[in-house]
């Protein structure tokens, strides 16, 4: 049922997150101490960073053997050929070479730039640390939901969420890369419009969810990883994947 009101806070008081760190009890933690009860038909963004860190997709570039591909795409790009190599590693192709950007198809299916590899908000720069994407980011949410269930007793929506730039347009969005609990996408009660001509069209509701979530959580040193919003319509899924949501990627270009 839609509502006319939906709410978003973020959580605060989530700690910097270390490898192993308990998620669900640090959400738990946190919305207990800011007043806030989790209920049913609730939905969690969770930022990538966390769930990565917290499962340990960290790598010290220092370990990383470069190639002879990720040497040759480093001069391309004038980035270290360590993380290209890392581009390299976790990409099931690179689509485009734009200047000092990568345009990757992550080996999960998602097309971004730099296949997800991320040094921000690691540790400092100069000691060489990159974050990857969760393995399975679906499992990411779903254990996550699972745990907050047990914690709270509260039924909620889990997504996982990442900054995704667009070829066409400038900047990045906030857009979902694992959910729980949540069907990817929705189409509207109806089949025509005001006026009686035919329309059904399908809303991506996940990524509208995380973009609007993505607002308060920030970049860079905001330190807003969760986000719990309130009054969201959407359809509940126990079968939920993001991978229902991906279309096949363009075909490579002549520079990739």
């Amino acid at each position: 049922m839609t509502t006319w009101d939906m709410r978003f806070r973020a959580l605060p008081g989530i700690p910097l997150i270390q490898p192993g760190d308990d998620l669900p009890a640090l959400i738990a933690k946190a919305a207990e101490a800011d007043g806030l009860a989790l209920a049913d038909g609730d939905v969690l963004v969770i930022a990538q960073k966390v769930v990565s860190k917290a499962e340990g997709r960290i790598v010290r570039l220092a370990d990383v053997t470069p190639t002879p591909e990720a040497v040759e795409l480093a001069g391309r790009t004038g980035r270290a050929a360590r993380l290209c190599q890392l581009y390299l590693d976790e990409s099931a192709a690179v689509t485009e070479v734009r200047g000092r950007h990568v345009v990757t198809v992550h080996r999960l299916g998602f097309t971004g730039t730099g296949a997800g590899v991320d040094m921000s908000n690691v540790a400092d720069r100069a000691e060489g640390y990159a974050v990857l994407l969760p393995a399975d980011p679906d499992a990411s949410a779903r254990a996550i939901r699972a745990g907050l269930r047990d914690l709270t007793g509260a039924t909620v929506a889990v997504i996982v969420s990442d900054s995704f730039g667009s070829p066409v347009r400038e900047g990045a969005i906030g857009a979902a890369i694992g959910i729980a609990g949540i069907r990817h996408a929705e189409q509207p009660q109806g089949d025509a419009d005001l006026f009686g001509n035919a329309s059904s069209p399908v809303i991506n509701r996940v990524d509208e969810i995380a973009a609007a979530a993505s607002v308060l959580m920030g970049q860079t040193a905001a330190a807003r990883p969760v986000i719990v919003g309130r009054g969201i319509p959407y359809t509940a899924d126990e079968n939920a994947s993001i991978t229902r949501l991906l279309t096949p990627p363009p075909a490579p270009g002549p520079d990739a």
